[in-house]
């Protein structure tokens, strides 16, 4: 089992809905990209994922089945719980 740490995100529009942004990748502290599927694997076969703000310590990273928008189908989606330090939120990290 092995740890990634997240440093930074990409984020793009779904088409035909260019307010609802998405993560559809991350890069991690040595700078390797990879997409939301293969993190969502790589977390379903054991490892961990977490992100590594500057300034905050670090959230757990976890795969949820959809978008928590009742009406987006996107999928895999991450999600992280950052406790009271915003900046650990992966929504929060800057963009690659």
């Amino acid at each position: 089992m092995a740890t990634f740490n997240v440093t930074k995100i990409r984020k793009e529009a779904p088409a035909g809905n260019p307010t609802h942004e998405h993560i559809v990748g991350v890069f991690t502290s040595d700078g390797t990209y990879r997409t939301v599927q293969e993190v969502a694997d790589s977390i379903e076969a054991g490892d961990e994922w977490q992100t590594a703000p500057a300034d905050a310590p670090p959230a757990a990273i976890g795969v949820e089945l959809f978008c928590p928008n009742a009406w987006c189908m996107m999928k895999p989606y991450l999600s992280s719980c950052p406790g009271p330090f915003l900046a650990s939120d992966l929504e929060k990290l800057p963009r690659g």
